[in-house]
């Protein structure tokens, strides 16, 4: 591998890339970052691989050859993303810390833009901005992040971290399901909630942008989303994330009318009348704009999104029994 030269100039920012398989996707990602418009001794790459073989490594090796900045790869035993962060931050030598995911692309003026967020000595944290792909397909299916404000979840597709403000939170947690291709999560939120709390401020940068993949999701993933179960555990261990839920209590507003319609369901033995309680979660999805279904077939999307629904409920409940917060 290439090594340091410990007498070349400190870079300003280290990117640091967890990756675990998904080598072509890691490819773009670090040809995105070789576009960048800072000097080449501005920055340095590192993408730290928890993949079973070597050929994430072999292509990073690959890619050296055309990488100006300084491009290397560390490997590790999987446990999940946050760890593997916490290894490419530790080894890199920037003032500041960029992190993006395999998955995504960076735009050109990414980590210009991204540290001139950092504009006070108070500012801890930069979010930038998240689009999906351009001229990706649309479809309920699909599954991207896209972040166009700050947001409270601060997802490490793309967030920059003063190296200081990292340092002394601690950095990420490990993953429920390390080996997962697509883990739990939630380590992005419990690191930048630490780094908020000890007082540092948080910025958010539009030009610093950053272009998501656009996945096909499958039909089981679409219908029972995993990551939901993690969602207690923010307002357990920071009550002051309730601020961003729904009445602090629901995740999101269709989950009102789905709690509301259960109660009517439970109570339909003792009246009928309950069931009167359903009504409204579906004028609430029949109501929902679409391309494709109207008037009266907008009863198709209540029938389709209804299991999805009562399945986010319940991981949503699971998770509200596992860490001892509700949030439904």
């Amino acid at each position: 591998m290439q090594d340091i030269d410990k007498k070349s100039p400190r870079p300003i920012v280290t990117v640091v890339i967890p990756a675990y398989l998904r080598t072509a996707k890691l490819a773009e990602a670090i040809r995105s970052l070789l576009l960048q418009d800072l000097p080449a001794d501005g920055y340095e790459i590192v993408v730290v691989d928890s993949s079973p073989d070597e050929t994430n490594l072999r292509l990073v090796e690959s890619l050296q050859a055309e990488a100006l900045c300084s491009l290397r790869c560390l490997r590790k035993k999987p446990e999940g993303p946050g760890p593997s962060r916490n290894v490419g931050a530790n080894a890199g030598r920037g003032n500041f810390i960029a992190f993006m995911d395999s998955d995504c692309k960076a735009s050109p003026g990414w980590l210009r833009s991204g540290i001139a967020g950092f504009n006070s000595p108070r500012v801890g944290l930069v979010q930038g901005k998240t689009m999906p792909e351009p001229g990706a397909p649309h479809s309920v299916f699909n599954w991207y992040i896209q972040i166009e404000r700050e947001s409270f979840l601060y997802e490490t597709a793309n967030i920059f971290y003063r190296r200081q403000a990292f340092e002394r939170a601690g950095g990420f947690l490990a993953d429920m399901r390390p080996t997962a291709e697509k883990p739990v999560g939630g380590e992005d939120v419990d690191l930048a909630w630490k780094v908020k709390r000890a007082g540092w401020e948080s910025r958010f940068v539009d030009e610093a942008l950053v272009y998501h993949e656009v996945v096909r999701m499958r039909l089981l993933r679409w219908f029972v989303n995993h990551r939901l179960y993690i969602c207690p555990k923010f307002v357990h261990d920071y009550p002051e994330l309730r601020q961003f839920f729904v009445y602090g209590y629901f995740y999101e507003p269709i989950q009102v009318w789905v709690v509301l319609a259960l109660f009517g369901i439970l109570l339909a033995p003792l009246t009928l009348w309950a069931l009167v309680l359903i009504l409204p979660y579906i004028a609430a999805r029949g109501s929902e704009s679409s391309r494709t279904l109207k008037g009266p077939l907008r009863l198709v999307r209540v029938a389709l999104y209804a299991p999805r629904d009562f399945a986010s409920f319940a991981v949503l409940f699971a998770g509200s029994l596992r860490y001892g917060a509700l949030l439904l």
